[in-house]
């Protein structure tokens, strides 16, 4: 049988000293032979503790930084060499980890959303910035604490706990759908989806998104389904209500001048649901630039004097209609159809809102800047600040009851806010209460020439 080199390099100090036990029985006897033999014992007991010493002084060095194990010498100088080598391979595989650890890190923080890792207790191990930003965790104080204990709302606790349930199966866990949408309570005023993920045992991966955008759309489309149906349930409702009265009276029993009453008012009421479908149209168009109008250049003094010509027709009289216009015409560029209902909105709020006998000012001007100034001003009567922030969302009203009345479909002023993001301008509003209103749309230089 072949023993390891080292077990036969083992051997050497003990036979040396047997021999010399030996040589010095043969010379001087059994005295001589045990003096020997205890003065061998002794060196190589020496021998041995003395690496044995080292070796555990090294044991004891700081793990932080690699330190290199002490040199030896016969057996202990290959015991100690094949354990170096081994050492510097654990240090580069710990190397290794570290960089990987590392560069799953920095991919973590580069994530556009939050990511904490959970023990199998739901303990926190680790968290990325937005995570702890989002979830107001502090790594350095909470690592290694429950997430349930700094995130305290009912359904997230429901939500972590589902699968720490012995009786649910992995497989079981593992379908259950893992999400769980939190409105904007927290301190970051953000609503948050949540998702678990299961990986390695028991652990979990918790992904966390900023979904504030998402829940903000969700809720102004039911806030526009809401409204629409509103808006069409008062002319559908008049609308039906006459014709069962039509149909249920004998023409004999009707005289001739209510029953073109009744049909004056169902027309009137289909008038105000097709303007509100074709806003609707017009402001779907804006939103999803579908049907974009081919641009070009055009006067702006035709346009305004039009403008103000249809105002008049649709004052009929009852207001002062007045054109301010620069000395210089002025070239615009940009869709005038769209540009033209966007000014024709402006104007006709401004009939709908001035009293009768009250002043409609229109005026273009190009300012310093050499942008393009289209104003409104009128003497109606004027609306609160409190309303201005808000007045071109859809089918937002100061007084809902006058504005059914007069006509309107509560989307004029969001149409002329999607007409000027369009042509890269903005509108501004300056209103004070029995004191008029007046409406700015600005165009930029770029569209402007003179």
């Amino acid at each position: 049988m072949t023993l390891p080199p080292l077990y036969n390099r083992g051997w050497l100090l003990p036979s040396l000293v047997i021999v010399l036990t030996l040589i010095a029985g043969g010379l001087g006897g059994v005295w001589a032979a045990l003096i020997v033999l205890a003065l061998g014992f002794a060196g190589v007991t020496a021998f041995h503790l003395t690496h044995l010493y080292r070796l555990q002084r090294w044991t004891g060095s700081s793990l932080e930084h690699y330190t290199p194990l002490p040199e030896g010498a016969g057996i202990w100088g290959d015991v100690l060499a094949a354990l170096s080598r081994r050492e510097q391979k654990r240090v580069a595989f710990q190397t290794v980890q570290k960089r990987t650890i590392e560069q799953f890190h920095r991919m973590a923080e580069a994530l556009p959303d939050g990511v904490v890792v959970l023990d199998g207790r739901r303990h926190i191990e680790w968290a990325n910035g937005r995570a702890q930003q989002w979830l107001a965790l502090d790594l350095e104080k909470d690592r290694g604490r429950p997430l349930g204990n700094l995130v305290r709302m009912p359904e997230f606790l429901r939500f972590l706990a589902d699968d720490l349930d012995e009786t649910v199966s992995e497989e079981a866990v593992q379908s259950q759908p893992r999400l769980l949408v939190i409105p904007p309570v927290l301190d970051t005023g953000k609503a948050l989806a949540l998702q678990q993920v299961p990986f390695g045992q028991g652990g979990r991966l918790l992904l966390v998104r900023d979904v504030t955008q998402y829940e903000a759309a969700a809720r102004l489309r039911r806030e526009f389904i809401a409204s629409v149906s509103h808006e069409l349930k008062t002319p559908l409702t008049v609308i039906v209500g006459f014709l069962e009265t039509l149909q249920e009276t004998p023409p004999a029993e009707m005289p001739e001048q209510t029953r073109a009453h009744y049909f004056d008012l169902m027309r009137t009421q289909a008038g105000s649901m097709q303007r509100l479908v074709d806003d609707l149209l017009t402001l779907s168009a804006l939103e999803t630039g579908a049907r974009e109008k081919e641009e070009e250049w055009f006067a702006a003094s035709p346009l305004l004097q039009s403008l103000q010509q249809q105002t008049q027709v649709l004052s009929q009289g009852k207001h002062e209609v007045m054109l301010t216009l620069p000395k210089e015409d002025t070239q615009i560029h940009g869709a005038r159809d769209e540009l033209a209902s966007a000014f024709t909105n402006l104007l006709t709020n401004a009939v709908r809102y001035t009293p009768e006998g009250g002043k409609i000012a229109l005026s273009w001007t190009v300012d310093g800047e050499g942008r393009g100034v289209f104003t409104v001003r009128d003497t109606g009567i004027g609306i609160a600040a409190e309303h201005l922030p808000r007045l071109t969302e859809r089918f937002y009203r100061v007084d809902r009851g006058r504005s059914r009345a007069s006509g309107g479909t509560g989307l004029g002023l969001a149409i002329v806010k999607h007409v000027l993001i369009r042509h890269q301008g903005e509108l501004a509003i300056d209103s004070k209460v029995n004191k008029g209103s007046i409406f700015s749309a600005t165009l930029p230089a770029a569209r402007i020439k003179q």
